[in-house]
């Protein structure tokens, strides 16, 4: 193959230059689009586990079920979770005996957390949960 004289080597490289940013973008897109939704349910993962605590501290003190509910609540609100679902063990916390475990679990769907609605946390589910016993 001849070059062209009148042209720099720069110029007849130019071609090349948009055919490997052509490859390149969506791999590029590809590992930025995942690393955001990777670390958007990391995010959520660790919400739900300090929404989880913080239910669990206020239940084993003699408070009833709807404060610990409007503390978990809080969380998620404050850190725009939706599709929050609380489950309790026992499932009446106020009947439980002092010395007894609290559980409180807490899950979120990752559909609607998730950063792209067609990514790898489609009809997932994230939990979180944790036990303290009564005082």
């Amino acid at each position: 193959m001849k070059l062209n004289k009148n042209r720099s080597p720069r110029q007849s490289r130019s071609g090349a230059a948009v055919v490997e940013f052509a490859v390149c973008l969506p791999v590029i897109m590809l590992i930025v689009l995942g690393s955001i939704e990777g670390a958007s349910m990391l995010f959520l993962k660790q919400t739900l586990v300090q929404a989880s605590y913080e239910g669990a501290k206020i239940a084993i003190s003699d408070s009833d079920q709807a404060d610990v509910v409007d503390a978990i609540e809080a969380v998620a609100a404050g850190r725009r979770i939706n599709g929050l679902a609380i489950e309790f063990t026992p499932s009446s916390i106020a009947n439980a005996a002092p010395g007894e475990t609290i559980t409180v679990t807490v899950t979120a769907p990752g559909d609607s957390n998730s950063f792209i609605p067609f990514g790898p946390f489609k009809n997932k589910t994230v939990v979180a949960s944790a036990s303290m016993v009564k005082e």
